[in-house]
């Protein structure tokens, strides 16, 4: 059985976290017809007049190639306006033609509306992370303060996909308070807090759908504050729903035996087209080496405007917390 449409329509936000023909033979995203979501065994991607290529997970395809699935082998392309069509055994696919049936039926179910603003608004950001933030209506400092300073790793200018916020923070005095700010009005205080704990607001902090949030730290005895504001922002009420949606139907296809990875890459796809950087961050985190993971990790470092070294400290603390 084929995932319902909303999985299916995931992984267009990751056409840009691919491995692709070299540049003179690539193409822009916008010619995209697909993209390689899942490969087991020797899967090759022919284009007129090039060298043919192992697909890899994250590849992306182009309206002339030719997908060919060796025998005892898979592979699970999306394509380009919502369907996930599985090539099995000793199979060629053109793209992005549709013979079989069963093929057919796997990929007529288009996207709404709602969906296609939201994922080629997260196509745009993976693409180009650095050009997107600057039309980002969330503003500030960020990035790496070395030394001693209190440095803010998460939330950062991202979209939360649930109505709760964690806070996490490195560096700085022994204990801090967290400050949460609505426009300028202060809504929520923390208890004085150790550096690297990961501190949950719960249901202490409400906060309004689609609003916008600044967060920074102060002395435990209160004073000037130890950071910059970093802004974040909660989803609206459509993509908190859709995300509960999203992760149930995630969850059976693990059940179903579907390949992990596909299931990982989906999941990845999904929180970047929501803009949520932390979460896109610990879950490549998870995956095995690959081009796909490696781009993922930068547009995810990109978006929450951290470093290298600042992106790395906070993966660990989530990989830590995740073990507690």
């Amino acid at each position: 059985m084929f995932p319902t449409r909303s999985v299916r329509a995931l992984a267009v936000v990751m056409l840009s976290v691919t491995t692709t023909f070299a540049s003179a033979e690539g193409s822009s995203t916008e010619s995209a017809a697909g993209v390689v979501v899942g490969v087991t065994g020797r899967v090759v991607v022919e284009r007129p007049e090039a060298t043919a290529r192992a697909a890899t997970l994250g590849m992306r395809l182009d309206a002339v190639d030719v997908v060919v699935v060796d025998r005892g082998a898979s592979a699970e392309i999306y394509l380009k306006g919502g369907g996930v069509v599985h090539l099995r055994d000793a199979t060629r696919f053109e793209m992005p033609k549709v013979a079989d049936p069963s093929v057919r039926a796997a990929t007529r179910s288009p996207l709404s509306s709602g969906s296609i603003a939201q994922l080629d608004s997260g196509l745009w950001v993976l693409n180009d992370p650095q050009g997107s933030l600057l039309v980002s209506p969330m503003r500030g400092d960020g990035g790496w303060e070395g030394g001693d300073s209190a440095v803010p790793l998460t939330p950062r200018y991202e979209t939360l996909t649930t109505p709760s916020a964690r806070f996490l923070w490195n560096g700085g005095p022994a204990k801090a308070r967290v400050v949460v700010a609505k426009r300028r009005e202060v809504v929520w205080k923390s208890a004085p807090t150790a550096p690297g704990t990961m501190l949950d607001a719960g249901a202490a902090l409400v906060m309004a759908p689609s609003d916008v949030y600044t967060w920074w730290l102060e002395p435990e005895a209160g004073g000037p504050p130890l950071s910059a504001g970093i802004p974040f922002r909660v989803a609206a009420p459509d993509v908190v729903e859709r995300t509960k949606v999203v992760e149930g139907e995630l969850r059976s296809m693990a059940r179903a035996d579907q390949d992990p990875s596909t299931v990982d890459y989906l999941r990845v796809a999904f929180y970047a087209g929501a803009a949520s950087w932390t979460r896109v961050l610990d879950l490549a985190s998870r995956m095995p080496p690959s081009d796909a993971r490696s781009r993922a990790l930068e547009a995810a470092a990109a978006g929450l405007r951290l470093d290298a070294r600042a992106a790395a400290t906070l993966a660990e603390r989530l990989e830590a917390e995740r073990k507690r």
